[in-house]
C-alpha cells in the first residue's frame, strides 16, 4: 500500500528527515518497504500492512501510529457538521436490510442538483501518488475518503435506480450483474448484493454495477456508507476472482465506527467542490456500532515479567494512551484499559504488553538468556516409536514416501463421507477432503511407480489421518500406512522370484507390533473401506483397535488404473508408543529342553488360523511356548469346503524337564478340544 507523506502532514507534524519516520514505523511493526518520489514531487512510503492491523490501511491510521510513536498531536479530518445538515430523510426512500448479519449497519443519503464537476488539484495529486487514476469528481471523492479513513464508500446514480428502495439481500440464483469493469458475472445465492426494487446494483463490499455507475454527467447520487462483515465479502471476491481496494479492506475488517465519519467527510468534500443544491438526511438500517470492543485488566508486574525488563508505570500508561486507548487507573500498578473499535485485534493482556513493547522500543529491551537447569533430553514416546519403525521398515526393504493429506472422494460411499472432513475452500479442484486413511495417498504413489516401470513396490508413510465423529468434531491421528505390490523377491540362481502375497505384508506389520512391545494381538475378519471383503482383517489387543490390513479391492484398483494385486495395512501410532513405554519383564534363558509336536488337521474352510492358534494356546496352558503354522493346503485330496492346517507346537517348562508321555497326553488333549469345536480330522506325521 502507498502512503503519501504530504497527506500525512494533514494529521501530524512530520519534520524532516522523512526517512527517519519510515524507520520508526518499521521498528514499530509497520514495515516501510521502500521510499519513492511521485510525479508531483510527493514522498511516498510503500508499506506492508499485516493482516491483524486493518487500521493501518488508511492515511489517518498511519498518522495515528506516528502520533503514538513520536508523542505528537493527532489532528482529525475536516468533516461536515452534522448539526447543520438536514435531518429529513429523502422523501419516499427507504433501506431494507434482509441480511442484517452480513450487513449490521447501512446508511445512505440522497445528494441532488450537483452543479460542479471540476476535480481539485490536491485530490488529483494525492490519488496519483497512491496509484489511483482519476475518474470523475464524485468517484474521486469516495476513493479519497477510502484512502484517507479506510472506509469504502459507493455512489449510485440515483436517476438510474428503479423505485426509491435500497435492498441489502442475497442474490437470486443465476442472477446476472454487469460490473463497473465491464465484466458480467453470474451470482449465486451466497453473494450479498445491494439492489433496487428490480435488480442487483452492486456486489456488496466488492464492486459496483455498470447500470448504476456515476458519471461526470450525473446530477443526483445516492451515497452509501456501510459496514459489511469480512466473510461474505471475502467469499464473493474469491468466488468471482475479484480484488478491489474496497474488498481488500472489508475482508480484513473495517472499523464499523467509521461509517458515519466517512459519510460526513464525503459530505464535506462534496458540499465544497460539487456544490449540490440539496443533501438529504440519513436513511439507515441496523444499529449504530458500539465504539468499545473490549475492556482489559493490565498490571505492571505482568508487563515487566513478560518483557523481562523494568518499565515504569507512567511509561506503560503513556504508551497505551498515545495509541488511542482509554486507560483508567485501578491501583498504583494496575489499569482497566478500554479498547476502541478500530483496535479489535486487542483482546488479551498479552496484546497490550506487545503494544507497550512496540512503543517502548524492542531495541531498548535488554537481551537476556533464560536460566536453564541442566537436565536430560529425552525423545517423546511417539517420536521414539516412529524412529524405530522407520529404521525397521527400511531394513525390511520398504521405502518411505510423503504424500498430500487432501484427497478426492472417489471410492468412498456416502455413509463413509459423513465421517470425513470436507474443505469449504479447497486449494485445488477435486482435492476437497481430508484423508481418513492413508490408502488413497499411497495408491497414487503406487500408480506413478507402476507407470514408470517398477515391478516391486514396498512403501510406507507416517502421517496424520482425519475423521469426524457423530458430534461433527474433527480429530487427527498419527498413523503408519503400508503398501506392497509386485514381486516380493527378485529371481536369482539360488532364489526363485515370486509375487508378493498378503501374508508378506501381515508379517511386516506383526514385526512392527512386536517392535513396539505388542505380541498378543488378535487378527479377525473385518470390512474396511477400500479392501476386499474376502481378504480384510482388523488387528486389536484386548478389543482395542490397532489397525487393519488386507488386499485392495478391484473397484479401488480400477480408480487408480492398477492391474496388479495390491496389499495395504494401517496401524495407529499412539497405542504403539504406549506399548513401547510399558515395562519390559526380563525372562532368563530356559534351563530345560523344549519338545516339538506336529498337529495336522482338516477343518471347515470358514475356520480361521488365529482361532485355532488361540484354542491350542488355551488348551495347552503355560506349557505351550510357541505355535507355528508351517503348511496350509486346499484342493487335491482335501474335500471342497475344507482346508488343511499343519502346526508345529513347542512345549517347554521353565522349572522341570517334560517327559514324552506328559507331552503326548497334553497333545492328545489339545487335539480332542479342536476335534470337538471344529469337527477337525487329524493326520499323523
Amino acid at each position: 500500500m502507498k502512503i503519501s507523506t504530504d497527506w500525512l502532514k494533514d494529521f501530524v507534524d512530520l519534520k524532516p528527515p522523512i526517512p527517519n519516520h519510515a524507520e520508526a514505523l518499521t521498528e514499530a511493526g509497520l514495515e516501510v518497504e521502500s521510499i519513492e518520489k511521485s510525479a508531483s514531487g510527493d514522498t511516498v512510503f510503500q508499506v506492508e500492512v499485516t493482516t491483524n492491523r486493518p487500521d493501518w490501511l488508511s492515511h489517518w491510521g498511519v498518522a495515528r501510529e506516528l502520533s503514538a510513536i513520536h508523542g505528537m498531536a493527532l489532528l482529525k479530518p475536516v468533516i461536515a457538521d452534522e448539526k447543520k445538515l438536514s435531518r429529513t430523510p429523502p422523501a419516499g426512500w427507504k433501506v431494507i436490510a434482509k441480511d442484517s448479519e452480513a450487513c449490521p449497519y447501512y446508511t445512505g443519503i440522497l445528494i441532488e442538483g450537483i452543479t460542479e464537476s471540476k476535480i481539485p488539484d490536491f485530490i488529483l495529486r494525492r490519488l496519483e501518488s497512491c496509484g489511483l487514476r482519476s475518474i470523475n469528481l464524485i468517484v474521486d471523492i469516495t476513493n479519497y475518503v477510502l484512502l484517507e479513513l479506510g472506509q469504502p464508500l459507493h455512489a449510485f446514480d440515483a436517476d438510474k435506480l428503479v423505485g426509491k428502495q435500497i435492498l441489502i439481500r442475497r442474490a437470486r440464483k443465476s442472477e446476472k450483474l454487469i460490473l463497473i469493469s465491464g465484466a458480467t458475472i453470474e451470482l449465486n445465492e451466497q453473494d450479498l448484493v445491494i439492489a433496487d426494487s428490480e435488480k442487483a446494483l452492486a456486489l456488496a463490499g466488492v464492486m459496483g454495477g455498470k447500470e448504476s455507475e456515476v458519471s461526470a454527467l450525473s446530477k443526483n447520487i445516492f451515497l452509501e456508507s456501510a459496514h459489511f462483515i469480512p466473510r461474505p465479502v471475502r467469499d464473493s471476491a474469491r468466488r468471482h476472482l475479484l480484488s478491489t481496494d474496497s474488498s481488500y479492506r472489508f475482508e480484513r475488517r473495517v472499523d464499523p465506527c467509521l461509517v458515519d465519519m466517512a459519510r460526513l467527510r464525503a459530505i464535506q468534500l462534496i458540499s465544497e467542490y460539487a456544490k449540490p443544491k440539496t443533501i438529504s438526511g440519513v436513511i439507515c438500517a441496523g444499529q449504530k456500532p458500539n465504539p468499545i470492543v473490549a475492556k482489559i485488566d493490565l498490571a505492571q508486574d505482568f508487563v515487566t515479567s513478560t518483557l523481562g525488563c523494568d518499565i515504569k508505570v507512567n511509561q506503560i500508561s503513556s504508551a497505551l494512551t498515545r495509541l488511542g486507548l482509554e486507560v483508567r487507573t485501578v491501583s498504583s500498578k494496575a489499569w482497566k484499559v478500554t479498547v476502541p473499535s478500530f483496535r479489535a485485534d486487542l483482546t488479551r493482556p498479552i496484546d497490550l504488553v506487545e503494544e507497550v513493547a512496540r512503543l517502548y522500543g524492542f531495541s531498548n529491551i535488554p537481551e537476556t538468556l533464560p536460566t536453564l537447569l541442566p537436565g536430560a533430553v529425552s525423545m517423546r514416546p511417539e517420536r521414539r516409536i516412529q524412529k524405530k519403525i522407520r529404521e525397521a521398515m527400511v531394513g525390511a526393504g520398504f521405502n518411505e514416501t510423503v504424500t498430500f493429506s487432501l484427497i478426492s472422494k472417489e471410492g468412498f460411499a456416502d455413509a463413509e463421507l459423513e465421517a470425513m472432513v470436507h474443505l469449504k475452500n479447497p486449494l485445488q479442484a477435486g482435492l476437497e477432503w481430508m484423508r481418513p486413511s492413508m490408502l488413497p495417498s499411497l495408491l497414487s504413489v503406487v500408480h506413478r511407480n507402476l507407470r514408470h516401470g517398477a515391478d516391486s513396490i514396498a512403501l510406507f508413510e507416517i502421517a496424520n489421518v482425519y475423521r469426524r465423529d457423530s458430534k461433527k468434531e474433527v480429530s487427527e491421528e498419527k498413523t503408519i500406512g503400508f503398501v506392497l505390490t509386485g514381486k516380493a523377491r527378485v529371481g536369482q540362481w539360488l532364489d526363485p522370484s515370486r509375487e508378493a502375497a498378503y501374508f508378506d505384508l501381515k508379517g511386516v506389520m506383526q514385526g512392527v507390533l512386536k517392535l513396539s512391545g505388542l505380541s498378543s494381538e488378535s487378527w479377525e475378519p473385518a470390512n474396511s473401506p477400500g479392501l476386499s471383503s474376502s481378504v480384510s482383517e482388523k488387528v486389536s489387543v484386548e478389543n482395542f483397535l490397532l489397525g487393519y490390513a488386507g488386499q485392495v479391492s478391484q473397484s479401488w484398483l480400477k480408480l487408480w488404473d492398477i492391474q496388479t494385486p495390491v496389499f495395504y495395512g494401517e496401524l495407529r501410532i499412539s497405542p504403539l508408543s504406549s506399548a513401547m513405554m510399558s515395562k519390559k519383564v526380563f525372562r532368563e534363558i530356559p534351563k530345560y529342553p523344549a519338545m516339538e509336536r506336529d498337529l495336522s488337521m482338516m477343518v471347515p474352510e470358514q475356520v480361521y488360523c488365529h482361532q485355532v492358534i488361540q484354542d491350542i494356546q488355551d488348551a495347552g496352558g503355560t506349557l505351550v511356548q510357541n505355535i507355528q503354522l508351517f503348511d496350509l493346503f486346499q484342493g487335491g485330496r482335501i474335500p471342497k469346503g475344507c482346508k488343511n492346517f499343519s502346526f508345529r507346537v513347542t512345549y517347554l517348562s521353565r522349572d522341570r524337564t517334560l517327559t514324552a508321555d506328559e507331552i503326548d497326553a497334553l497333545h492328545s488333549k489339545i487335539a480332542q478340544v479342536l476335534a470337538t469345536k471344529y469337527q477337525a480330522q487329524f493326520q499323523s506325521h
